[in-house]
């Protein structure tokens, strides 16, 4: 299935685009797209590890399964003061 992942802050920066489009196994899991991520945005690697994840924006855990329609961001930690 194709999904589009928003990106935010550092992640969008990182890329230079809002946002990514991949092609994905059905019943993909967070941790799972993390890792896939990491493997075809090489910069963005260290970044995704450590970012949370927005399915339909509510916080999802690495277990959260994805579905081909859901809107999906990628929320790198926030810093400053």
């Amino acid at each position: 299935m194709k999904i589009q992942i928003k990106l935010f802050a550092a992640a969008r920066e990182l890329s230079d685009r809002g946002e990514i489009e991949m092609e994905v196994d059905d019943g993909i899991q967070v941790g799972e797209l993390k890792i896939k991520i990491s493997g075809e945005y090489p910069k963005l690697k260290d970044l995704i590890l450590r970012s949370a994840v927005s399915l339909n924006r509510e916080f999802a855990t690495d277990d959260n399964v994805i579905c081909e329609h859901d809107e999906i961001a990628l929320i790198p930690p926030v810093s400053g003061g």
